[in-house]
């Protein structure tokens, strides 16, 4: 069994960028501020500018302030999220691949939800990498695809059981999932800059995985064989009763 987590550096990579468009406002009304002051710094005194400059910076830091507190919070809380549910598992008998796919309110609470596809090693058919883009291509039979369930977090809660997954809600094991005949996995594991290396790794341990699923003995199911004297037994019984009618 392998767990790879997902590279949650690339969103805090995100957020610094992000966090610097938030600042801009207070930076731009500094430049405008500053110009406006060299240019005539007479009138800058005279007519009341003065006050409005006050107030345009003091507007505009409120303003870069609460979307920098604003942006941190969600930028953090998709960090925390994701790190927890966002990850790919390997088991003797089939892959999982969780994703974080946002919030919900219900009974007004916010509660977290994500993609879970359960991919069965026997209906895995073939696997392909891109090494462009890092995404692997998974596959599946005619018989059955990936299990694709959406839901709250914890109701997708599993445990593997003799290598599948074993839902804690049972009615997930047969119902509440969609078919996909092809599983797309994109390159979000391993570490920011290297993530295609990482989607190689993850592409072979995936591969290795099928093949130690296909060359498993399939064990046959157990047939109960009558010994030969109960069968001679039960043909005299049976050739007894057909003497005496």
């Amino acid at each position: 069994m392998h767990f790879f987590h997902c590279d949650t550096q690339r969103y805090i990579k995100r957020r610094k960028y992000i966090l610097w468009i938030a600042l801009l406002p207070l930076f731009q009304s500094a430049v405008i501020i500053l110009l406006i002051t060299i240019v005539n710094l007479r009138v800058f005194y005279e007519n009341g500018y003065l006050r409005i400059v006050i107030y345009a910076v003091t507007g505009a830091a409120g303003f870069g302030a609460l979307l920098f507190f604003t942006v941190f919070a969600l930028t953090e809380k998709a960090v925390k999220r994701n790190a927890r549910y966002t990850f790919f598992e390997i088991g003797g008998k089939a892959l999982v691949f969780s994703r974080y796919s946002g919030d919900l309110i219900e009974q007004g609470k916010l509660c977290p939800t994500r993609v879970l596809i359960v991919i069965p090693l026997s209906e895995l058919k073939s696997a392909g990498f891109n090494r462009r883009s890092g995404v692997i291509y998974l596959n599946m039979s005619e018989k059955g695809g990936g299990r694709k369930y959406t839901d709250r977090t914890e109701r997708l809660n599993y445990r593997l059981a003799e290598g599948f997954p074993d839902f804690e809600s049972w009615w997930y094991n047969q119902n509440g999932f969609k078919s996909l005949p092809v599983v797309k996995i994109p390159g979000i594991f391993g570490k920011t800059g290297n993530s295609k290396e990482f989607s190689k790794k993850l592409f072979e341990n995936i591969t290795q995985a099928k093949r130690n699923f296909d060359s498993t003995p399939k064990i046959k199911p157990y047939s109960h064989k009558e010994p030969d004297f109960i069968k001679r037994k039960k043909a005299l019984d049976t050739l007894l009763n057909l003497m005496n009618k």
